[in-house]
Protein backbone atom coordinates (compact mmCIF):
# COMPACT_ATOMS: atom_id res chain seq x y z
CA UNK A 1 0.00 0.00 0.00
CA UNK A 2 1.17 3.65 -0.71
CA UNK A 3 2.96 5.41 1.85
CA UNK A 4 0.08 8.33 1.57
CA UNK A 5 -2.89 5.56 1.58
CA UNK A 6 -1.74 4.47 4.70
CA UNK A 7 -1.06 7.90 6.07
CA UNK A 8 -4.50 9.23 5.11
CA UNK A 9 -6.39 6.08 6.22
CA UNK A 10 -4.49 6.40 10.32
CA UNK A 11 -5.25 10.02 9.79
CA UNK A 12 -9.17 9.28 8.92
CA UNK A 13 -9.08 7.24 12.07
CA UNK A 14 -7.66 9.73 14.37
CA UNK A 15 -10.02 12.11 13.14
CA UNK A 16 -12.86 9.80 13.77
CA UNK A 17 -11.62 9.01 17.53
CA UNK A 18 -11.36 12.52 18.27
CA UNK A 19 -14.89 12.99 16.74
CA UNK A 20 -15.89 10.33 19.52
CA UNK A 21 -13.68 12.42 22.25
CA UNK A 22 -15.57 15.50 21.23
CA UNK A 23 -19.13 14.37 21.64
CA UNK A 24 -18.19 12.41 24.66
CA UNK A 25 -16.93 15.62 27.05
CA UNK A 26 -19.82 17.59 25.96
CA UNK A 27 -22.27 15.10 26.84
CA UNK A 28 -20.64 14.45 30.10
CA UNK A 29 -20.60 18.26 30.70
CA UNK A 30 -24.34 18.48 29.82
CA UNK A 31 -25.56 15.62 31.67
CA UNK A 32 -24.75 17.49 35.01
CA UNK A 33 -23.97 14.39 36.68
CA UNK A 34 -20.20 13.97 36.58
CA UNK A 35 -18.10 12.41 34.47
CA UNK A 36 -14.66 10.84 33.83
CA UNK A 37 -11.65 12.72 35.76
CA UNK A 38 -10.06 14.74 32.97
CA UNK A 39 -13.23 16.04 32.00
CA UNK A 40 -14.16 17.09 35.71
CA UNK A 41 -10.96 19.48 35.34
CA UNK A 42 -12.00 20.63 31.95
CA UNK A 43 -15.54 21.55 33.58
CA UNK A 44 -13.81 23.23 36.29
CA UNK A 45 -11.53 25.32 34.37
CA UNK A 46 -14.06 26.16 31.77
CA UNK A 47 -16.41 27.41 34.79
CA UNK A 48 -13.42 28.81 36.60
CA UNK A 49 -11.92 30.93 33.72
CA UNK A 50 -14.95 31.53 31.31
CA UNK A 51 -13.01 29.93 28.65
CA UNK A 52 -14.76 27.14 26.76
CA UNK A 53 -14.47 23.80 27.22
CA UNK A 54 -13.13 23.02 23.78
CA UNK A 55 -10.50 26.01 24.49
CA UNK A 56 -9.63 24.80 28.34
CA UNK A 57 -8.96 21.43 26.67
CA UNK A 58 -6.59 22.89 23.90
CA UNK A 59 -4.27 24.29 26.81
CA UNK A 60 -4.17 21.44 28.88
CA UNK A 61 -3.46 19.44 26.22
CA UNK A 62 -0.48 21.50 24.80
CA UNK A 63 1.12 21.69 28.56
CA UNK A 64 0.57 17.90 28.47
CA UNK A 65 2.24 17.61 25.03
CA UNK A 66 4.81 20.12 25.52
CA UNK A 67 6.29 17.62 28.88
CA UNK A 68 5.35 14.80 26.98
CA UNK A 69 7.91 15.61 24.40
CA UNK A 70 10.56 16.81 26.77
CA UNK A 71 9.97 14.05 29.00
CA UNK A 72 9.59 11.04 26.59
CA UNK A 73 9.67 12.15 22.80
CA UNK A 74 10.14 8.62 21.90
CA UNK A 75 6.70 8.20 22.59
CA UNK A 76 5.54 11.25 20.87
CA UNK A 77 4.12 10.85 16.96
CA UNK A 78 2.04 12.55 14.53
CA UNK A 79 -1.41 11.47 16.37
CA UNK A 80 -0.28 12.68 19.77
CA UNK A 81 0.54 16.07 18.00
CA UNK A 82 -2.49 16.33 15.72
CA UNK A 83 -5.00 15.04 18.75
CA UNK A 84 -3.74 17.84 21.25
CA UNK A 85 -4.19 20.52 19.09
CA UNK A 86 -7.40 19.63 17.60
CA UNK A 87 -9.84 17.92 19.57
CA UNK A 88 -9.97 21.10 21.77
CA UNK A 89 -11.72 22.60 18.28
CA UNK A 90 -13.83 19.57 18.07
CA UNK A 91 -15.44 19.70 20.72
CA UNK A 92 -16.39 23.18 20.53
CA UNK A 93 -17.63 22.58 17.71
CA UNK A 94 -20.02 19.87 18.62
CA UNK A 95 -20.77 21.45 21.79
CA UNK A 96 -24.04 23.54 20.02
CA UNK A 97 -25.32 20.74 18.83
CA UNK A 98 -25.34 18.86 21.83
CA UNK A 99 -26.25 21.75 23.83
CA UNK A 100 -29.16 22.36 21.76
CA UNK A 101 -31.12 18.69 23.28
CA UNK A 102 -31.25 20.69 26.29
CA UNK A 103 -29.85 16.85 28.21
CA UNK A 104 -29.99 18.65 31.45
CA UNK A 105 -33.59 18.54 31.71
CA UNK A 106 -34.19 14.44 31.04
CA UNK A 107 -34.70 12.33 33.88
CA UNK A 108 -32.04 11.25 35.99
CA UNK A 109 -32.07 7.32 34.31
CA UNK A 110 -32.01 8.77 31.35
CA UNK A 111 -28.62 10.58 31.52
CA UNK A 112 -27.45 7.88 33.44
CA UNK A 113 -28.30 5.93 29.99
CA UNK A 114 -26.24 8.74 28.00
CA UNK A 115 -23.52 8.73 30.57
CA UNK A 116 -22.76 5.37 29.87
CA UNK A 117 -22.75 5.90 25.77
CA UNK A 118 -20.35 8.84 26.46
CA UNK A 119 -18.15 6.35 28.11
CA UNK A 120 -18.66 3.83 25.23
CA UNK A 121 -17.50 6.81 22.61
CA UNK A 122 -14.53 7.14 25.04
CA UNK A 123 -13.95 3.94 24.73
CA UNK A 124 -14.17 3.68 20.81
CA UNK A 125 -11.42 6.45 21.00
CA UNK A 126 -8.89 4.58 23.30
CA UNK A 127 -9.36 1.32 21.30
CA UNK A 128 -8.84 3.16 18.08
CA UNK A 129 -5.95 4.93 19.26
CA UNK A 130 -4.37 2.14 20.81
CA UNK A 131 -4.85 0.33 17.48
CA UNK A 132 -3.66 2.42 14.59
CA UNK A 133 -2.43 5.41 16.17
CA UNK A 134 1.43 7.09 16.16
CA UNK A 135 2.66 7.79 19.25
CA UNK A 136 0.73 7.74 22.90
CA UNK A 137 -1.73 10.69 24.16
CA UNK A 138 0.66 12.92 26.15
CA UNK A 139 -0.11 11.98 29.64
CA UNK A 140 0.42 7.96 28.92
CA UNK A 141 3.84 9.58 27.69
CA UNK A 142 4.46 11.43 31.35
CA UNK A 143 3.66 8.06 32.67
CA UNK A 144 5.77 5.99 31.32
CA UNK A 145 8.40 8.19 31.71
CA UNK A 146 7.96 8.24 35.25
CA UNK A 147 7.56 4.48 35.12
CA UNK A 148 11.22 3.74 33.69
CA UNK A 149 12.44 7.07 35.16
CA UNK A 150 11.21 6.37 39.10
CA UNK A 151 10.17 2.94 39.14
CA UNK A 152 6.64 4.46 39.26
CA UNK A 153 3.90 1.53 38.36
CA UNK A 154 1.98 3.13 35.49
CA UNK A 155 -1.40 1.70 36.86
CA UNK A 156 -0.43 3.83 40.27
CA UNK A 157 0.46 7.03 38.21
CA UNK A 158 -2.82 6.25 36.70
CA UNK A 159 -4.47 6.77 39.73
CA UNK A 160 -2.48 9.66 41.00
CA UNK A 161 -3.17 11.67 38.38
CA UNK A 162 -7.08 11.15 38.17
CA UNK A 163 -6.71 11.67 41.74
CA UNK A 164 -5.15 15.20 40.72
CA UNK A 165 -7.43 15.97 38.22
CA UNK A 166 -10.87 15.08 39.94
CA UNK A 167 -9.74 17.26 43.14
CA UNK A 168 -8.58 20.31 40.79
CA UNK A 169 -11.41 20.11 38.49
CA UNK A 170 -13.73 19.34 41.86
CA UNK A 171 -12.35 22.40 43.68
CA UNK A 172 -12.62 24.84 40.42
CA UNK A 173 -16.77 23.67 39.61
CA UNK A 174 -16.11 20.62 38.27
CA UNK A 175 -19.27 18.32 38.60
CA UNK A 176 -18.66 14.96 40.51
CA UNK A 177 -21.36 12.48 40.82
CA UNK A 178 -22.76 9.35 39.42
CA UNK A 179 -21.60 9.79 36.18
CA UNK A 180 -18.04 9.99 37.64
CA UNK A 181 -18.51 6.47 39.51
CA UNK A 182 -19.74 5.35 36.14
CA UNK A 183 -16.65 6.58 34.27
CA UNK A 184 -14.42 4.92 36.85
CA UNK A 185 -16.28 1.75 36.71
CA UNK A 186 -16.92 1.61 32.75
CA UNK A 187 -13.62 3.00 30.79
CA UNK A 188 -11.21 0.59 31.20
CA UNK A 189 -13.51 -2.50 31.46
CA UNK A 190 -15.49 -0.92 27.97
CA UNK A 191 -11.97 -0.72 26.19
CA UNK A 192 -10.87 -3.93 26.88
CA UNK A 193 -14.25 -5.70 26.04
CA UNK A 194 -14.78 -3.72 23.08
CA UNK A 195 -10.99 -4.39 21.68
CA UNK A 196 -11.73 -8.31 22.17
CA UNK A 197 -14.67 -8.15 20.20
CA UNK A 198 -13.59 -6.11 17.58
CA UNK A 199 -9.76 -7.10 17.06
CA UNK A 200 -9.33 -10.83 17.97
CA UNK A 201 -9.52 -13.10 15.59
CA UNK A 202 -12.47 -15.60 15.01
CA UNK A 203 -11.24 -19.32 15.84
CA UNK A 204 -11.06 -21.18 13.26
Amino acid sequence: MPIYLKFGGRFMILVVAMLFTAIAVNLFIECSIGSDTLTVLLDGLHKSTGMSVGLTSFFVNIVFLAAGLLLNRKSIGFSSIIYSFFVGPLINLIHPIIANMELSDLSLFIKIAIVIMANFCYSVTYVLLMRFGNGMYAIDAILRYAESKFGLRYDIGRIGVDAIFLSIGFLFGGVVGIGTVIAFALTGPGTMLLEKILFTPEAS
